[in-house]
């Protein structure tokens, strides 16, 4: 009786060890208060992102009214300068008929790596890597009205970067599905980036000046150069970071560019494609859990078709945000 229960557990021990996934060598964290490694083929839950983007704490969106009827200029911090021409604003309805009552403006810059994860925001043109100098979210309302941009009427925004490139180009972002938060980059055409140079104070400054002709995401990039060798890059964690409580970065060290991992509840990990070969990149996932932030990175000089792990560990706000300050 003995050998009949020992070859039943040779038998199921030998059909368990045959069962692999994308993540079997990681186990759940032991001694923790959570446990649940179940995927969901459901989008980022908005609670998540709330709870996420509440704690961390986005980059303050400048506010502000304008009159429509006069041309109006704003400096934010000193670098960066919007400029709306005189009846700009028209009604979505009849593009055609200016706005004369006072408009609200929304305007969210995004510059710094860490500031793109704060956000959600991917750097990408349908899964291409793209390389940023900066992006623009701008809204206007007027009497709880969302506003366009009326017809041979752009508005401009320019900002100063010791780095300019002449590769940069105009691109426009669109959020119809997937929120806010979820950003298909498109060049477009309708709109322009150019370089400019200056004297201030003595001091010679560069910059970039966009024109777009519409509102929401813009801003200036260009498309990686991908025509080399490319691989695509596949990240696990431990099995209690899920999709459910878990989102990952691709965040390139060398140019601002950040890809936004997709995850997958069929292989239990999170994925890119297109990436270069020679790319150094540092790989970051950021958990919210029990209220708990936990942080994972590892930095790669160079990209094969190799599993990547990480292991996050428990960390304070506080330090979470020096770190995506220093990325």
């Amino acid at each position: 009786m003995k050998k009949v229960f020992f070859y039943i557990f040779i038998i199921f021990a030998t059909i368990t060890s045959c069962k692999k996934d994308f993540s079997d060598e990681f186990t759940p964290y032991q001694g923790m208060s959570f446990n649940d490694t179940t995927w969901t083929n459901e989008p980022i839950s908005n609670d998540l992102i709330d709870s996420l983007q509440v704690q961390l704490g986005l980059p303050m969106a400048y506010y502000t009214t304008f009159n429509p009827t006069r041309d109006t200029a704003f400096w934010l911090n000193n670098d960066i300068q919007l400029k709306i021409p005189a009846y700009t604003s028209a009604y979505m309805s009849n593009t055609a008929n200016p706005v004369t009552d006072p408009v609200y403006l929304r305007l969210i810059t995004l510059k710094e790596r860490g500031d793109f994860i704060r956000y959600l925001i991917s750097t990408t043109f349908n899964q291409y890597p793209l390389v940023c100098a900066a992006d623009f979210y701008v809204s206007f309302t007027s009497n709880n009205q969302p506003i366009a941009i009326a017809p041979a009427k752009p508005i401009t925004i320019q900002w100063m970067d010791d780095d300019v490139n002449n590769a940069m180009q105009f691109y426009s972002g669109s959020s119809n599905t997937g929120g806010q938060y979820k950003v298909n980059w498109q060049q477009d055409n309708n709109g322009s980036v150019t370089r400019w140079d200056t004297l201030v104070n003595g001091m010679h400054k560069t910059g970039y000046r966009i024109q777009s002709p519409h509102l929401q995401w813009m801003g200036a990039n260009y498309l990686m150069d991908t025509t080399q060798a490319t691989t695509n890059l596949n990240v696990v964690l431990p099995l209690n970071f899920n999709n459910k409580n878990t989102i990952a970065f691709a965040v390139f060290n060398n140019v601002k560019s950040v890809i936004r991992l997709t995850p997958s509840a069929i292989e239990k990990g999170f994925y890119t494609t297109h990436l270069p070969t020679n790319a150094n990149i540092t790989i970051v996932s950021i958990s919210l859990i029990n209220n708990s932030f936990y942080l994972g990175t590892n930095t790669l000089f160079g990209l094969s078709a190799g599993l990547q792990k990480l292991y996050p560990k428990k960390i304070s706000v506080q330090s979470l945000n020096v770190f995506l300050n220093s990325l």
